[in-house]
């Protein structure tokens, strides 16, 4: 379960984009801070990375936010955002209509899974209910949706870069992922908060374990590594986090 801690920095994260002036909110929250040296270190990873007809994959796209700034840097490539929320998918579309947007959530095996929307909290929403959501401030709604996998969405498709955000189901999204990783070698930006993994069961060095043994290191999105396998585990204040091949 998230503590305090996390819930202050996810919501700050929150007002934080919805402001439009992150800078103001990180002068006097320390939480809002480093937030906003993950986000920056985000484009500037994307702008490393992609050309401008490298493929971009958003796993979790939300309403885009991050997808937008892939389309701009690349905007002669091929990008393919999955949401499993079908109002923002339907938003996606209209939005980037030369994205290949797909109405899926992903997993390590092909499913149809109830998925838990909190239609007031968007961004909470998963395969896992939050329990630090009440109804009353997440106003949730329970749906139905199809599952797949990377590998087998991905089957004849190489990616420069994968984002993935699905509110602790990293690992099994991964674990979906074995394929696409081991032939394309993309780079990987993925979320991980420890509480939200165990909502799914996942112990906290699994997705180091898995990125290890898969021949790739971990970083934090700032910069900082490669990270060792207890650093990962004993983690408080990282969000957002690099893994590389080779």
């Amino acid at each position: 379960m998230e503590g305090p801690a996390d819930l202050v920095r996810r919501a700050v994260g929150a007002a934080s984009r919805r402001s439009g002036r992150p800078e103001l909110l990180a002068a006097f929250y320390p939480q809002a801070a480093q937030i906003l040296r993950e986000e920056i270190a985000i484009g500037a990873i994307l702008a490393g990375v992609l050309r401008s007809d490298s493929m971009f994959v958003d796993v979790g796209t939300n309403r885009g936010q991050i997808l937008r700034e892939a389309v701009r840097l690349a905007p002669a490539g091929r990008h393919v955002a999955f949401e499993p929320i079908p109002a923002l998918a339907a938003e996606l579309a209209r939005s980037f209509p030369g994205v290949d947007c797909r109405q899926l959530a992903l997993g390590a095996g092909p499913d149809v899974a109830e998925f838990c929307h909190f239609t007031a909290l968007d961004g909470w929403s998963g395969l896992r209910r939050s329990p630090e959501i009440s109804d009353e401030r997440g106003h949730p709604q329970y749906i139905q949706v199809q599952v797949s996998t990377l590998d087998a969405e991905l089957s004849d498709l190489l990616a420069s870069v994968i984002k993935i955000d699905v509110e602790g189901a990293e690992l099994q999204v991964l674990e979906g992922a074995r394929a696409v990783l081991s032939r394309a070698n993309p780079i990987v930006v993925f979320e991980h908060v420890a509480a939200a993994a165990r909502l799914y069961g996942s112990q906290p060095g699994s997705l180091w374990d898995l990125f290890s043994e898969l021949g790739y290191r971990v970083f934090a999105i700032t910069g900082d590594g490669p990270i060792a396998r207890s650093t990962f585990t004993d983690n408080t204040t990282v969000i957002n986090w690099l893994a590389t091949p080779g």
